[in-house]
This record gives structure tokens, sequence and C-alpha cells, in this order.
């Protein structure tokens, strides 16, 4: 008959309870409860319990012996305290260095903001000043386009006032021209006038004085006016007494030299016999 081992007699319940035991003392003696500075803190999990020590695994049956053994003395067995393993705590410089790139990827980023946010700004800037550029342009050229134009128009009305001018000069020269000829003619006409009106008057004269007869009782050299009305061939149509000499004697010889000397010569031009026609004024002095 075999002997058992030490553990051979003891139950499942009581080997669930011996691990979870030396689990919890794991734990109590694993955790450390101080708290590092600015240290950060890991904790390692697990997905299943770790495996018991070999000590506390129940040994297997020992073969069985074909001689029996005498019976030996059971020793006290301790129960061997499971080693704990220490948490492994982050070194400091490895800490520190990963706080030092968040800091710095912090600092970049926001210095990556800044930099977006001032080349927004600097690109606004310049939109606005060249915004501000064309609309200036854009001013200068309608003021210089409405200068040309106004300027054009000037030069156009300058233009057409000196055309104006010249041929207002031109038109002016011209009826100046017209009306010294005009004037030129109507003297040579009116001194051609003048001489045939003298000559005809002459002419009427001493026609009129070859039917005259004076009276034997005449004194001195008395003046008679006489308005004649002519017809268009000469012939005397009325003898008006314009002034009387004073002696009716004289004054009725000489109306009947008038009518008897009818008709009277006349030029043959219309414009210079019409002023024998329209007013004829004859004076007569016996002795002139």
């Amino acid at each position: 008959m075999t002997r058992a081992g030490p553990f051979q007699h003891l139950s499942s319940g009581g080997m669930s309870l011996l691990v979870h035991g030396a689990f919890v003392g794991f734990l109590l003696l694993g955790v450390s409860w101080r708290s590092l500075p600015h240290l950060p803190v890991e904790a390692e999990l697990w997905s299943a319990l770790p495996e018991p020590p070999a000590a506390l695994m129940p040994e297997p049956p020992p073969e069985p012996l074909s001689e029996p053994l005498p019976p030996a003395e059971v020793p006290k067995i301790e129960a061997p305290k499971p080693e704990v393993p220490k948490p492994e705590v982050a070194k400091p410089d490895i800490a520190l260095e990963r706080a030092e790139k968040k800091r710095l990827a912090k600092e970049a980023r926001e210095q990556e903001e800044l930099q977006r946010q001032e080349a927004a700004r600097e690109a606004e800037a310049r939109r606005q000043t060249e915004e501000k550029a064309r609309a200036e342009k854009e001013r200068v050229a309608r003021a210089e386009k409405l200068l040309r134009e106004n300027l054009q128009r000037d030069q156009a009305r300058r233009e057409m006032e000196q055309e104006l001018a010249r041929q207002a000069q031109e038109e002016l020269a011209a009826e100046e021209t017209q009306m010294r000829g005009a004037l030129q003619r109507r003297q040579a006409k009116s001194s051609r006038q003048a001489q045939l009106v003298g000559e005809f008057q002459d002419r009427i004269r001493s026609k009129i004085l070859g039917y005259l007869r004076l009276p034997q009782h005449l004194s001195g050299n008395p003046e008679v006016i006489f308005k004649v009305e002519l017809l268009p061939n000469g012939e005397v149509l009325r003898v008006t007494l314009v002034r009387s000499s004073g002696q009716p004697a004289y004054d009725q010889e000489m109306e009947r030299a008038i009518l008897k000397a009818s008709p009277l010569p006349l030029p043959n031009e219309r414009d210079v016999a019409a002023v024998f026609r329209d007013d004829l004024i004859l004076k007569f002095r016996p002795h002139d």
C-alpha cells in the first residue's frame, strides 16, 4: 500500500482557496501606494490567473514499490512564500521625455496654428490692399478717360468756334465786298442818273422856253416854280403852280409854254424816266 503525499489529502476547494489567497497576497505585496510626482502609473492586466508555484502543486503519485518501505516520520512542511513580482516603474527620464515630446508637439501645433492665422491675416491684408489698389487704378483710369473726353470736347468746340468765326468773317467780308460793289454801282448809277436827269432837265427847259413869250411889262427877274405830272410817253398830264413869281402874266405864260411843249423829252432808262414822271419840279427865271 502506497503512502499519500502531504497535499494529496487536500480537496479541490481547499486548493482553490489556497491559490486565491496566494493571489491576494501577491496583489497586496505587489501594489505600491506611494505616488511618484509627475510620473505615469502603469498597471498590468492579466487575462488569466497565474500558474501556482510548483511547490503548491500536488505531487504525482509515486510508482508502487515492489517491497514495502518502512514507515517514516512525516516531516513538518511549511508552505513556501510565493514570489511576488515587483511592478515595473517607468523610468523618470522616459516619462520626462514623453512629457517633453507632448509639450513640444503641443507647442508645434500652437505655433502652426499661429502661423496659419498670421498667414490668413497677411493674405486678407494683401487681398484688401490689392482691392484698394485695383479700385484706385480704376478710379484714376476713369478720371483720365473723363479728362481726355473733356479735352477732346473742348478741342472740338474750339475748332468749331474757330471754323464758325472764319466762316462768319468770310461771309462778312463777302457781304462787305458786295455792299461796297453795290454802293459803287449805286453811286455810279446815281451819278449817271444825276447826269441824265440834269441833261434832260436842260432839254425839257430848253423846249419849254422855246414856246415862252415874255409879257411886255415884266419887271425884274422873278422865279416861278411848277410841278409837272407826265405820262410814260412824256405827255404833260397836269401842271400845278407851286410858287408864284408875283406877276400873274408871267406865271400864265410859263404854264402855257409847258403845255405847248408837250410831250416833253424823257430818257430811255425807266428808272431815270420815273424821276421825271413822278416828281418833276421846274423852276424858271426869265433872264437865266
